[in-house]
């Protein structure tokens, strides 16, 4: 198994488990941090949890077929979190708002790296080699 393999499953485990607590974190913060954003905020954070998820398995069992479709929800992430940097600067000068905008930047690149990943020749060297 290649080294990108091993940092990209461990990186979307970690990544989904931020995404799990911010969405924990929300749901019992609500009271204090009135938003009228908090369903769309909950799914980009539910949503971003899947796709790691999903890109972790994809990665791990080798399943080629889905390559295609591991992109276009990486696409899909991409522009959710951006929705969701976008949602957040309204709460720039709190603690939270800052931390998760950083953080949305932090798996944007990530992300962006992940794709370039997967369409590259070591790539598919590894999903369609026995």
């Amino acid at each position: 198994m290649p080294n990108a393999i091993k940092i990209i499953s461990t990186g979307c485990i970690l990544i989904a488990s931020v995404f799990i607590a911010n969405l924990l974190f929300l749901q019992k913060a609500i009271e204090s941090f009135p938003t009228i954003s908090f369903p769309l905020i909950s799914f980009i954070n539910l949503f971003g949890a899947g796709v790691m998820i999903v890109v972790a398995l994809v990665a791990l069992l080798r399943w080629c077929r889905l390559i295609g479709f591991t992109r276009v929800l990486i696409y899909t992430l991409l522009l959710a979190l951006g929705l969701n940097v976008l949602l957040m600067l309204k709460y720039l000068v709190t603690g939270y708002g800052l931390m998760t905008i950083l953080f949305n930047i932090v798996v944007i690149v990530f992300v962006v790296g992940v794709r370039g990943y997967l369409a590259s020749s070591d790539a598919y060297k590894y999903f369609y080699s026995d």
